[in-house]
C-alpha cells in the first residue's frame, strides 16, 4: 500500500498499528499465491508532501504510483544504473564483504568483474540485483566491470578499498578547507592523493526566499547535488568539510591506506531533520515534530524564523515542498541514499540548531545514533560527535554538559572544542584542531592504535573537610594552560546559589572550595557559555564542561 503519514487524525487511535498488520498479510498473500508483489510504500514514504491529508496521493504522487506499476507489469525499469555513489576514484570499506548493486531491467543478467574475480546475477522481477564479493584488504587502483545481456556496459576504472566514513552535520562541520584557520598553508602542506572527497551539496538555507527553482529542488531526490569522488587540489577539496578532511589526513597519516569521506552536512540543519520517519513516527513527542513543524514550541526560533523565510513564496507558486530543516527530510535526502554504502563510521558537528531545548536534543540525538546504527545494519557503527565549541549564547554551558553525558551512548566518542571557539561568531576557523581530535578518537577506538584521545572527563565527587575532590578519567598529568588558576569553576551548597571557587591540583584531583560556602555540595565548570576553562591532562587535550547537578 501507499503510506500513511503521521499527521492523520488517526494515525495514533490506531491506524498506524493496523497499517502494519495490513503490509504483513499483503506480503503473506504474494508469497502463497505465488503472484508478485508491487511496493508502493518505500518510494512514496520519502514524499509526505506529495501525500496533503496524509492519506491520498497528489498529481506526483499518482505519477510515482503510475512509474512503479509500469515497471512491475513490463519489466521495464530503465536499463542498467548505479547508485549516485558509485563512480571513478570510489572507495570501498575493506575488511567487509564487498556488494556491487544496482537496477537494471527484469530478468536481466548482470555479470560483475572486480579486481579480477567474476560474478553473475540475475536481476530480480523488481528491478534489483545485487552481487557480493569476499571482504579484500586495502589495495587499488582496481577495475569494476559490469555488463549486461540488455543494456550498455559499465566501466569504472578506478576503484579502490581502505577506510569509508561519513561526516555529517550543520554548518561548522559544513565549513569549507578554504576558509580555515591557515588555510593556505594546509592546501599546499597537507594534501594527499591516498585521500578520496566525496561531497553531497544542499542549499544551505540562507537568509531569504527561496526562488522557484530552488523550491522545485526541496525535494527527497533533488536536494543534495553530488560532486562525485575526487583526490586532487580542486574545488571540491576547496570546498569541502575543513574537519573532515583534517579527520581525514590524521587518519591516513597513521593507516597509510586509501581514505575515503563522504560528506553531506547542511547549515543549520537540526537534528531531527536527519532522523528516518520510520524512527520518527514511534513515539508522540516525535510525532509532534513531524505534525507541528512549523510552530513547535521545542523547536528553535531560529529555526523557525528561517523555514518561514525561506518557504514565503511556497503558497504563490503553488509549489508544496518540505525544507531541509523538518524532520525526516534530510534522512531521506542524504542519509537514506547512502545506507547500502558499507561505512566505518560517523563523525558528526551538530546541535547548534537544537542548543536552546537541551534535554530535548539528548533525546534526539539517542534516537539519531539508534536510527542510523540499524539502518546500516551495524549496531556497533561508530559515532563520535564535537562537542559545541564557546560562544556568548545562554544554553551552552548546559548543552555541553548534556553532551558529555551522551557518551554513556555505547560505541560513542566526543571530541572537545570549547578551548577554540569564539566570543561571537559561532563558526570558529580552527578547524583542523577539531578534526584532529576526532581523529584521535577514531584512531585510538576504531582502529586500536595508542594515542591519546580525551581530555580529562569529569567522574566522580569527594566531599571532605569543605572541600570538593574532583576525579577525572583521562586525568593524567592534569594541569592547567600555561600553569594559570583553574578558570570558570563554581561551587555551591544545597541551595544551588553558586560563587566562583577557589582551587588546587594535587597527583591529578581538583580540589575545589570557597570560604563562602561551608558545606559544598554541587560545581559547575566551563559552564560559562563563552567559557575561559583551561583545565587540561599531560597531553594538552581539553577537559569537557561537567557538572554533578543531576549526577
Amino acid at each position: 500500500m501507499s503510506p500513511t503519514f503521521s499527521g492523520h487524525r488517526w494515525f495514533e487511535a490506531g491506524m498506524r498499528e493496523y497499517f502494519k498488520e495490513i503490509q504483513i498479510k499483503i506480503e503473506e498473500i504474494s508469497k502463497k499465491s505465488s503472484v508478485g508483489l508491487i511496493d508502493l510504500h518505500k518510494p512514496l514514504y520519502l514524499f509526505p508532501e506529495f501525500f496533503p491529508d496524509n492519506l491520498h496521493p497528489t498529481k506526483e504522487g499518482a505519477a510515482i504510483i503510475a512509474k512503479k506499476t509500469y515497471s512491475a507489469i513490463t519489466g521495464d525499469f530503465g536499463g542498467l544504473q548505479l547508485p549516485a555513489l558509485y563512480g571513478e576514484k570510489m572507495v570501498l570499506q575493506r575488511n567487509k564483504p564487498i556488494t556491487i548493486s544496482g537496477i537494471a531491467n527484469a530478468n536481466d543478467e548482470i555479470n560483475v568483474v572486480f579486481n579480477k574475480v567474476s560474478q553473475t546475477t540475475k536481476v530480480l522481477a523488481n528491478g534489483k540485483w545485487k552481487i557480493t564479493f569476499p571482504s579484500m584488504e586495502a589495495g587499488g587502483p582496481y577495475k569494476l566491470s559490469i555488463r549486461s545481456a540488455y543494456s550498455e556496459n559499465i566501466t569504472i576504472n578506478k576503484v579502490y578499498i581502505g577506510e569509508v566514513w561519513l561526516a555529517s552535520g550543520q554548518s561548522n562541520m559544513d565549513f569549507k578547507v578554504k576558509s580555515m584557520e591557515n588555510a593556505q598553508s594546509v592546501l599546499q602542506d597537507s594534501l594527499s592523493s591516498n585521500i578520496f572527497l566525496f561531497s553531497m551539496d544542499g542549499n544551505v538555507g540562507s537568509n531569504r526566499e527561496f526562488s522557484k527553482d530552488e523550491l522545485l529542488n526541496c525535494n527527497a531526490l533533488n536536494y543534495f547535488k553530488y560532486s562525485g569522488w575526487d583526490n586532487n587540489k580542486t574545488e571540491v577539496l576547496e570546498n569541502f568539510s575543513a574537519v573532515a578532511y583534517a579527520f581525514a589526513y590524521n587518519l591516513l597519516k597513521e593507516l597509510k591506506i586509501p581514505i575515503g569521506i563522504i560528506c553531506n552536512a547542511v547549515g543549520g540543519s537540526t537534528t531531527q531533520s536527519w532522523i528516518s520517519r520510520e524512527s520518527m513516527e514511534k513515539s508522540h513527542e516525535t510525532i509532534d515534530l513531524l505534525n507541528n513543524t512549523h510552530s513547535n514550541p521545542m523547536i528553535h526560533p531560529w529555526v523557525l524564523g528561517r523555514m518561514a523565510k525561506n518557504l514565503k513564496n511556497q503558497k504563490k507558486l503553488g509549489i508544496k515542498v518540505r525544507h531541509q530543516f523538518e524532520p525526516t527530510m534530510l534522512y531521506d535526502a542524504g542519509i537514506h541514499p547512502l545506507k547500502n554504502y558499507n561505512i566505518k563510521g560517523v563523525i558528526w558537528y551538530q546541535g547548534e540548531s537544537n542548543a536552546e531545548r537541551v534535554d530535548f536534543h539528548s533525546m534526539l540525538f539517542k534516537l539519531l545514533v539508534d536510527d542510523w546504527r540499524m539502518h546500516w545494519d551495524n549496531p556497533e557503527l561508530p559515532f563520535y560527535s564535537v562537542q559545541l565549541s564557546s560562544i556568548n549564547r545562554p544554553t551552552w554551558g548546559h548543552f555541553r554538559d548534556a553532551q558529555r553525558k551522551l557518551l554513556l551512548i555505547p560505541n560513542t566518542g566526543m571530541a572537545v572544542s570549547s578551548d577554540v571557539g569564539h566570543p561571537t561568531n559561532v563558526h570558529p576557523k580552527k578547524k583542523w584542531i577539531v578534526g584532529a581530535r576526532l581523529s584521535y578518537i577514531a584512531l585510538s577506538k576504531t582502529y586500536n592504535k595508542n594515542i591519546p584521545y580525551s581530555g580529562p572527563l569529569f567522574d566522580y565527587v569527594n566531599i571532605t573537610d569543605g572541600k570538593m575532590e574532583v576525579h577525572f578519567q583521562f586525568g593524567e598529568g592534569l594541569t592547567t594552560t600555561n600553569n594559570e588558576i583553574v578558570k570558570d569553576i563554581l561551587i555551591a551548597g544545597a541551595d544551588r546559589n553558586f560563587v566562583k571557587a577557589q582551587s588546587k591540583i594535587e597527583n591529578n584531583i581538583l580540589q575545589v572550595w570557597s570560604a563562602e560556602i561551608k558545606s559544598p555540595r554541587y560545581l559547575k565548570y566551563g559552564y560559562s557559555p563563552f567559557t575561559t576553562g583551561n583545565l587540561v591532562n599531560k597531553y594538552g587535550l581539553p577537559t569537557s564542561t561537567f557538572s554533578n547537578l543531576n549526577e
